[in-house]
Order: structure tokens, then sequence, then C-alpha cells
């Protein structure tokens, strides 16, 4: 969880205008410490962390849910029952990433949602387990350019494109949506065929993959929460999975 932190404490040192230099002043630690800190080659220490937050001026909440980040960072899993870290992690999981592997059995993943789709979603008061967290979603893959950001890979499962849930336009508006995202450079989008994996059989996932090709973490979604893994030999079980997911992926996916 310490990039995660990290990724946190830099996003906001910069969002406040203050310099590296100027901070590290004000807490009394050297530049070098705080770039540390801010890359993730250093151990948060509570204290010093909830002073260098004090510092750049967040606000309590944030502060609260990076201390406890930071109490919790020597655990290889996390679980965020409502959504709290969401954001905290998965941009942390993120920044390390070359590749972002998202499975979405039963629902477009939400950055790639149409506006009527999403309304939708929201006017029904079916279960949806697998709905994501909106920070996750690309909005800037679809403008960048530089290689060095992750590739996002989203596999669907073909329940999503079914008419029994949702009004035949709202689906094709969707999947005309798909095939056009599906053509951007950081971005790719594929179906699985329900007969291949069948709703229920694999849970919504995100795979976390850095520039080695190597799997480093994984968000997987329970109820309204999320577990975020990092111990080994769940990552290695998951990203066996994503493999398999991609065996399956349908050669003209979009009906």
């Amino acid at each position: 969880m310490t990039i995660a932190i990290a990724h946190a404490l830099r996003t906001l040192r910069e969002d406040s205008g203050i310099s590296l230099r100027r901070v590290a002043k004000k807490a009394g630690i050297s530049a070098a410490k705080l770039s540390g800190l801010e890359t993730g080659d250093r151990r948060h220490d509570v204290t010093i962390l909830a002073f260098l937050l004090g510092t750049i001026g967040v606000t309590a909440e944030t502060m609260n849910r990076l201390v406890n980040l930071a109490k919790c960072a020597d655990k290889p899993d996390f679980f965020d029952p409502a959504g709290s870290y969401e954001h905290i992690l998965r941009s942390g999981f993120e920044r390390l990433s070359k590749e972002v592997f998202e499975w979405s059995p039963t629902l477009f993943p939400r950055g790639l949602r149409s506006s009527n789709y999403s309304r939708a979603i929201q006017e029904t008061s079916l279960p949806h387990p697998d709905t994501a967290t909106a920070a996750l979603v690309p909005a800037p893959a679809r403008i960048w350019t530089d290689k060095s950001e992750p590739l996002f890979t989203f596999l669907i499962g073909e329940t999503a494109t079914s008419t029994a849930n949702w009004p035949m336009d709202v689906i094709c508006e969707q999947i005309e949506e798909l095939a056009t995202v599906s053509k951007l450079i950081r971005i790719s989008v594929a179906l699985v065929p329900t007969s291949f994996c069948p709703p229920g059989l694999v849970e919504p996932f995100t795979l976390y993959k850095n520039h080695r090709d190597t799997a480093f973490a994984v968000a997987v979604k329970h109820g309204q929460g999320t577990a975020f893994l990092t111990n080994e030999e769940s990552v290695k079980d998951y990203a066996k999975i994503a493999d398999w997911l991609r065996s399956g992926i349908r050669e003209e996916p979009w009906p």
C-alpha cells in the first residue's frame, strides 16, 4: 500500500502548489527524505505523514484516510468496505502499471458507459456487484499519446450486451460507444462469450501489471466493498484467470 500513499502525498502537494523543498523545510526533514516518501522508496512514519499532510493543508477526512492506510502499510491485503480508500489505492497502483486489466462480467465498465446506459442503471433496482469506481476509468486514456502511460484492457462478459434488462436502443448506443473507444491507442476492449465464462463464475476484478509485465496487485469487488490484494499467491492466481479470460475473447466482439 506504500506506493498508493506515496502517490497521494505527491499529488496532494503538487495540487496545493507548494514546492517539495518548502514542505520539507516546514516539516523539518530533508528534501531527499520527502522525495523518497513521495516515490514510495521510504516507509511512511504515521506522525511525519500527518504533519506533512497538515503542512500541505488537506482536509481532516483525507488526512485520516491516508494515516489509516499508513498504519496498514505492512499488510499485503486491505479490505475497503465502503469505497472510502478506493480512489487512493487504484491511483497508486495505476502509477506503477504498464497495463491495467479489468474484468467486468455483467455490466459495461463505468468509465466506458454512455450517458443513457448510466441513466438506465441508476433507474433500476437490480444489484450490480461489478460496478467499478469512476476513478479507474481512463478518461485521460482517451487522449493519452505517451506510451509510458498504462494500457487499459477491458474484458466484458457477453451478458452485458443482453437486452433483458436494458432497452435495445440503449444497448446499441453503448456498443457503438465501445466500438469507437476500442480503436484508441491506450484502450483495448473485448467481449468474452457467456458460453466460455457464465455469469457468476469469475467475480469482477482489476489486475495491475508493472513494466516488467509482472502482476503485482489485484482489486476484487465484494458487494459494495473492494479487496485490494498484493500477496503473491492471490495475485498469481488472478493473473492466471486473466490469461484464461483472454483465451476466450470473441474475435468479432460486438453483436
